[in-house]
C-alpha cells in the first residue's frame, strides 16, 4: 500500500478530482442550452454595433459620443429596441425563416460588405503628396466649364422656313434700330423660343443642350458687349441675333481651393477599391464547382 501511495500517476489523479470537486463547489450551475438560447446580452459593443448598423454608416467615434450622450430615457429605448430586434430575429431562426429566403441571404451579404468595408475605410489616412498626385491624373475631371451670360432674339423656321427665318434675322440686325435694342428688350422682337429667353452665367453644357455646338462655337467667337448684337447664328429650331455680354473660360482650380471634394472622391475610389479587393479575398478561399448541366 505505500508503495501505492508513493506513485506520481495516483497523486496526479487524486490532485484532478480535488480540484474538479472544488470547481463544481464554488461555481454556480451553468444553464443549460436551451436557457442560453433565451438570454439576450446587452452590453456597450452591441448597442454600438446596433446604433452603426441601424443608421448604416461606421463611425466608432461619432456613435460612442452619441452613446455616452444619452438621456436615461433615450438610453432606455435603444435598449428597448436592441432587445426587441434580437428576440425577434431569434425566434425567426428557431421557425426556421432564413432558410430559402433570398432577402435574407441578400441582407446577410450586404452585412458582410458592411464590415469590409469598415476594415478598408480605417486605413484610409492620406498625406499630401498621395492626394496631390490623385487630383494631378485626374485634373480633367474638375475642369471648371465655360459660363455664359447673353440674350437673343429668334425667329422660327419652323414658322417662317428656315430662308425666311434667316432673312428676317439679318434683315433686324442690318435696321438702323438694331443698336437701341438693349439686353432685356430681346423679349419684343422675334417669335417665342422653347426655352429661355435671358441666359444668366449658363454653363456651356447647359447652353449646348438648349442649342447646339456649333451655336457655341459661335459664341466662344464672340467679344463680349452690352450694345453689340452678332449673328444670325443657326440652331437647331431657326435663326438667332445674340448679345453676349460675358463669358469665362473654362479652367481647372487649384487644389487648395477644392481639397474637401477632391479627398471626399479619394475616399469613395479608394473604399471601392479595397472593398472589391477584400471580397475577392474571401472569394479565393472558395473552390468552385461549375456544373450547368444538373438541374435539381
Amino acid at each position: 500500500m505505500a508503495k501505492l501511495i508513493k506513485q506520481p500517476l495516483l497523486h496526479f489523479i487524486v490532485a484532478g478530482i480535488l480540484i474538479f470537486a472544488a470547481y463544481q463547489w464554488s461555481e454556480p450551475t451553468v444553464p443549460n442550452s436551451e436557457n442560453m438560447d433565451k438570454i439576450i446580452p446587452v452590453d456597450r459593443l452591441a448597442l454600438l454595433n446596433f446604433m452603426q448598423f441601424r443608421a448604416q454608416a461606421f463611425q466608432p467615434e461619432l456613435f460612442r459620443e452619441q452613446l455616452d450622450g444619452m438621456s436615461d430615457s433615450d438610453l432606455e429605448k435603444l435598449v428597448a429596441d436592441f432587445v426587441r430586434e434580437e428576440a425577434l430575429y431569434r425566434e425567426a431562426l428557431a421557425m426556421g425563416m432564413d432558410q430559402g429566403d433570398y432577402i435574407i441571404r441578400q441582407r446577410l451579404v450586404q452585412k458582410v460588405e458592411f464590415l469590409l468595408e469598415n476594415m478598408v475605410n480605417q486605413s484610409l489616412v492620406p498625406d499630401d503628396a498621395l492626394i496631390g498626385s490623385w487630383f494631378n491624373d485626374r485634373r480633367a475631371d474638375y475642369q471648371i466649364d465655360a459660363v455664359y451670360t447673353f440674350t437673343h432674339i429668334f425667329f422660327d423656321s419652323g414658322e417662317r422656313g428656315r430662308e425666311q427665318a434667316r432673312q428676317d434675322a439679318l434683315s433686324l440686325l442690318g435696321s438702323t434700330g438694331i443698336g437701341d435694342i438693349a439686353f432685356n428688350d430681346a423679349p419684343q422682337f422675334g417669335d417665342r423660343y422653347p426655352f429661355l429667353q435671358n441666359y444668366v452665367e449658363r454653363t456651356r453644357d447647359f447652353v449646348v443642350n438648349n442649342f447646339t455646338e456649333s451655336f457655341v462655337s459661335e459664341l466662344d467667337e464672340l467679344t463680349p458687349s452690352d450694345q453689340a448684337w452678332a449673328g444670325p447664328f443657326e440652331s437647331r429650331y431657326g435663326f438667332h441675333l445674340v448679345m453676349l455680354r460675358s463669358k469665362t473660360d473654362p479652367y481647372i482650380p487649384s487644389l487648395e481651393s477644392i481639397k474637401e471634394r477632391v479627398l471626399d472622391d479619394w475616399r469613395f475610389e479608394s473604399v471601392l477599391q479595397n472593398r472589391r479587393e477584400a471580397e475577392q479575398q474571401v472569394i479565393d478561399a472558395y473552390e468552385v464547382r461549375l456544373d450547368l448541366q444538373a438541374e435539381q
